[in-house]
């Protein structure tokens, strides 16, 4: 007696507080049934009487300490218990008497009952890498199946059907079914995510962010409602069982009751140290006092407004999205750098079918192999539905390239390195004449110092002393692209001409042309999601002396992708090419691949004289998503062409 005594005394000493779905110190949890608590005592637990606080039952395990697994069944007729002593018990329990039932040879960090089937759900044996996910039978408390999952796991839940499972890693949220344990989806949030619950009633699930906000979104990840809650850290979520409440309990033991349908705060406790509960007629049953009352939530229920908790679901129109820069081409080496995304979505209000949104990107990066800095930004601007604005300006030091030759005299032995300083400004200004058609004004505007050789090329060209180009001339463009940042149907056309002018600027005189038309197919042959994209392309000058570094190209950052950018260069080109982007997972989008090829040639004239060489490329590319939300894709490509050509590129974002 004096023993049991000793112990109620060190358990009511000892204040109580939650940390996320399980306790960091003792822990009381109360069954939603019977009038019965398990205590845990470092070395043991006891089931008392919540009403007459009479010891039904007392349990030794030596080695189980504290903090551990310990939740009664929603039916009350379960208990499980697990700790450091890497052991799993289970027990039966009924208003009389708790029998050990189980003893499982494994340490489970999880468990959760199937609202629809008389199983549960275990996560178990956790290690550096992986622990295991398990379903069991609650009659002969056998394994059904089995599967490794990730480590990090923080929480786990099952859906109101009993048909899906869903756990919160890091910054994912992702699906199983239920019966194969095979993903259905995975979804990456912007926040990380944690205390993940479902709503027994709805196709939904809350969970709360690192910025202990409580999101409420559907199983297609759609955000439906969030909830901000006070500073204090959220670290217990719950579900009434109607689903009409979600409860959310702080670190200093403040339990509050939210309506989510009617967007308000109904009720608020304090000095709440111990996970509540729900008994069947859906009372909340916590603990005040050192007593366990039941309470109706709807006799409790009063609107409180002490601060605007609920938040529109609303996207801001204004997105930063940061992102690294980590490139490589032949010429320049390793490239690093960083670069920010700012992008301005149009009202939701606009009555304009063209609702793409403005685009501002700053970057800077250095090349290792020519000590290549490069600092720039480009931008993309729409202005009430009217203009359209579109500059690329950059400075770089010590650009290094290298010198071939031109046409058909370019060849891989003629190879000489060369560096300079550049100044670049590119862009137009176009009037928007329909939902999807522009005509304006293009202009390119450069400055190259003298360049400096690594030794005296063996062919003639024309350009080394640099100097400034001045070009200016009509730009027609039509978009039809569902998307600027990953375009997955429509189409893309832009015809350029510039005539550069000695008179105006340049230090040099000569008409140019360029055509590129862009098509996008939503194709699903392997995946849903997936996209074939097919582009052509021509670029061609005329009519005077062009610097050998300003001629039209078709490698490097274009179809023939990580070929050195001067191998085939000539006053004329043309290439064609097609790329089928798919993801390695239809339910994991962050990984993906791209396979393409296509063909492409030079020349002086392809008007007069043309004697064919056409050139054919094909490769393959992997890509993974750089920005939760957004396919903005960082992308390592590899490619071959017929006359031996390997290139490598590394880049950001789509290749056409």
């Amino acid at each position: 007696m004096l023993k049991r005594l000793f112990y109620l005394f060190l358990f009511f000493f000892n204040i109580l507080v939650v940390n996320g779905q399980q306790s960091a110190a003792l822990q009381e949890v109360i069954n939603p049934i019977f009038p019965i608590s398990v205590n845990e005592l470092p070395d043991r637990l006891l089931f008392q009487n919540t009403h007459n606080k009479v010891i039904i039952s007392e349990f030794t395990l030596p080695k189980r300490g504290l903090g551990g697994l310990l939740l009664f069944s929603p039916d009350g007729k379960f208990c499980i218990s697990s700790g450091n002593d890497s052991r799993t018990t289970v027990y039966s329990v009924d208003q009389a008497s708790i029998k050990q039932i189980v003893d499982l040879p494994f340490r489970s960090v999880f468990a959760v009952f199937n609202p629809s089937a008389e199983e549960v759900l275990l996560v178990h044996s956790p290690s550096v890498f992986k622990q295991k996910l398990s379903r069991y039978s609650i009659h002969t408390w056998e394994p059904i199946h089995t599967r490794n999952i990730a480590s990090d796991i923080n929480s786990v839940g099952i859906s109101s059907d009993g048909q899906t499972i869903g756990f919160s890693n890091n910054r994912l949220i992702q699906l199983l079914d239920y019966h194969s344990f095979e993903k259905k989806e995975v979804n990456w949030q912007k926040e990380k995510q944690r205390l993940l619950v479902f709503n027994p009633r709805k196709q939904e699930l809350a969970s709360v962010t690192d910025g202990n906000i409580i999101q409420i979104r559907n199983l297609s990840d759609e955000v439906l409602e969030e909830v901000k809650a006070d500073q204090a850290k959220v670290v217990w979520l719950s579900y009434d069982r109607f689903g009409d409440h979600l409860l959310s309990l702080d670190e200093i033991g403040n339990l509050y009751v939210w309506n989510v349908d009617q967007k308000k705060l109904t009720s608020k406790f304090d000095q709440i140290y111990l996970r509540p509960s729900f008994n069947e007629k859906n009372e909340l049953l916590l603990k005040q006092d050192n007593e366990w009352h039941s309470l109706s939530l709807l006799q409790e229920e009063a609107s409180l407004v002490e601060a605007p908790y609920f938040e529109k679901n609303k996207e801001s129109r204004f997105k930063i999205l940061p992102k690294p820069i980590l490139g490589y081409t032949r010429e320049t080496g390793l490239i690093l750098g960083a670069a920010t995304t700012m992008i301005w979505y149009p009202k939701s209000n606009d009555s304009s079918k063209f609702s793409q949104p403005t685009v501002f990107v700053p970057a800077v990066s250095y090349g290792f192999n020519g000590k290549q800095l490069s600092i720039g930004g480009s931008m993309e601007a729409y202005y009430k539905h009217k203009w359209y604005f579109a500059n690329t300006l950059s400075f770089t030091n010590n650009n290094k390239n290298y010198f071939f030759g031109v046409g058909k005299e370019s060849e891989r032995e003629h190879k000489t390195a060369y560096v300079s300083d550049n100044i670049v400004l590119d862009g137009s200004v176009s009037r928007i004449l329909s939902d999807r058609f522009f005509i304006g004004l293009g202009y390119k505007l450069r400055k190259d110092s003298k360049l400096s050789f690594e030794r005296d090329p063996m062919l003639a060209f024309n350009g080394g002393a640099g100097g400034w180009l001045f070009g200016i001339g009509p730009v027609l463009r039509m978009d039809k692209r569902d998307n600027i940042i990953f375009p997955s149907k429509g189409s893309w056309l832009e015809i350029n001409y510039y005539r550069f002018n000695k008179d105006l600027i340049s230090d040099y005189q000569y008409h140019e042309i360029k055509f590129d038309y862009r098509k996008y197919f939503p194709v699903n042959w392997l995946i849903k999601g997936d996209v074939l994209a097919v582009q052509a392309m021509f670029n061609g000058t005329w009519g005077g002396d062009v610097p050998f570094y300003q001629l039209p190209y078709m490698t490097a950052d274009k179809a023939f992708r990580g070929v050195w950018r001067n191998l085939y260069i000539a006053d004329q080109v043309y290439s064609v090419q097609a790329e089928y982007r798919s993801y390695f997972s239809e339910v994991d989008p962050r990984f993906g691949y791209a396979v393409f090829a296509g063909l492409g040639d030079d020349a002086k004239n392809f008007f007069k004289d043309y004697a064919a060489s056409i050139k054919a490329f094909y490769g393959v590319g992997f890509r993974q998503q750089l920005v939760p939300k957004f396919r903005l894709d960082s992308r390592v490509d590899f490619g071959l062409t017929s006359k031996g050509d390997f290139g490598i590129f590394v880049g950001t974002g789509v290749a056409f």
